[in-house]
């Protein structure tokens, strides 16, 4: 009988040390600095398992200049200064999210385009803003939604 409670709780305290530990990396995985950094690198490799989001992480490293790449990576935010407005910066999300409209230092507004069809791979909706931006910024705008500062709560 002893060897029975000696098993059961050994098998318990594995249970929950397996528990904690799988807690623990679902929250580093959630983290936006580590995922950021991680799903990248990942996505990038030969066996991963949707070749969509391989082809679009390679497309989108490609068209970034390596700090702007380095910056998303490390960030998970991609800031693009604005051709039309000096002192602005739009900071593209890399996951889900609205672009910010950062001015002198300050988040005016946030802006909301999203593509007309979903799922697409999120290296693939971070180049549509960079490019949309870079293209034709005027354009851009007046597609937005905007929802300026005074709204937030």
């Amino acid at each position: 009988m002893n060897s029975l409670s000696d098993t059961l709780g050994a098998v318990a305290v594995t249970t929950i040390i397996l528990i904690l530990v799988g807690k623990f990396v679902l929250m580093l995985w959630s983290w936006p600095t580590l995922s950021a950094r991680m799903w990248p690198w990942l996505r990038m490799q030969k066996w991963w398992p949707v070749p969509a989001e391989r082809i679009a992480e390679m497309l989108l490293h490609d068209q970034l200049t390596p700090v702007q790449y380095r910056q998303l990576c490390d960030s998970g935010y991609l800031d693009l200064c604005s051709a039309m407005h000096p002192g602005r910066t739009y900071r593209i999300p890399r996951g889900p999210g609205q672009v910010l409209v950062i001015e002198h230092e300050r988040v005016s507004e946030r802006l909301c385009v999203q593509p007309a069809s979903g799922g697409l791979p999120e290296a693939d909706v971070v180049l549509m803003h960079k490019l949309l931006i870079e293209a034709d910024e005027e354009g851009y705008l007046h597609t937005a939604n905007h929802f300026p500062r005074s709204i937030w709560h």
